[in-house]
């Protein structure tokens, strides 16, 4: 049996965390929201939803866009989104 190889999509790049929730249901909903509020930044991208284990703080959800295929694509787009009034922050996929 052979394991799936993840697409570049999936491994490489960067990505732009806008918000960490408890649910992904929460993350995806904090994600339209901030669509609403900033379309010119975030009208044309779609959410993805990260699990991440905070050990003793508990499991969260990132909503993220992206990837970016480069470091400086990613920080492009969050200096759009603070310029817009949002926050924001640029990480490893």
């Amino acid at each position: 049996m052979t394991t799936p190889v993840p697409s570049a999509a999936e491994t490489g790049g960067y990505v732009v965390q806008l918000s960490a929730q408890k649910t992904p249901e929460e993350a995806r909903a904090s994600f339209r929201a901030m669509q609403s509020k900033y379309p010119s930044v975030l009208s044309d991208r779609q959410v993805l939803v990260k699990k991440k284990d905070l050990g003793a703080k508990g499991i969260y959800y990132g909503s993220q866009v992206g990837p970016f295929a480069s470091r400086d694509s990613a920080i492009q787009l969050c200096e759009s989104l603070k310029a817009a009034g949002g926050n924001c922050l640029v990480q490893k996929n």
